[in-house]
């Protein structure tokens, strides 16, 4: 007995529509191709609200929707990262100027050490 083929029905994604690509590119990378390679640990539900959208043909894949949603999310939390952004220079500063202190605390820390293990060697004998 023959086998019927299956038929395939193919859903294009409403990122793929040319009047929703403009509204969707702001979040989606726009400008700049999607390029870096970002590994994250989802819970269950954020996975299903992913596949949600994949399945609804509204996103062509999980990535391209997870996408979506962390640039709406920026774009929600602009202020947050406005105030963030101010302080991130402050912040870089504060940092290095920590690390140069906490090296030369360590150096001198050594340098006593050595210091005292001489001593007390030189004493010995």
């Amino acid at each position: 007995m023959a086998r019927k083929p299956k038929a395939y029905v193919a859903a294009l994604p409403l990122s793929s529509l040319p009047e929703l690509q403009e509204l969707l590119s702001r979040f989606c990378g726009g400008e700049a191709p999607r390029g870096n390679v970002v590994m994250v640990r989802l819970g269950d539900a954020a996975v299903t609200a992913l596949d949600q959208l994949v399945e609804a043909a509204l996103f062509g894949s999980r990535s391209e929707a997870a996408a979506f949603l962390l640039g709406a999310g920026i774009e929600a939390q602009r202020e947050l990262f406005a105030r963030v952004g101010k302080h991130s220079a402050e912040i870089k500063r504060i940092r290095q100027s920590l690390k140069r202190d906490a090296l030369v605390a360590l150096r001198g820390a050594a340098a006593r050490s050595q210091h005292s293990r001489s001593s007390r060697k030189s004493q010995e004998e």
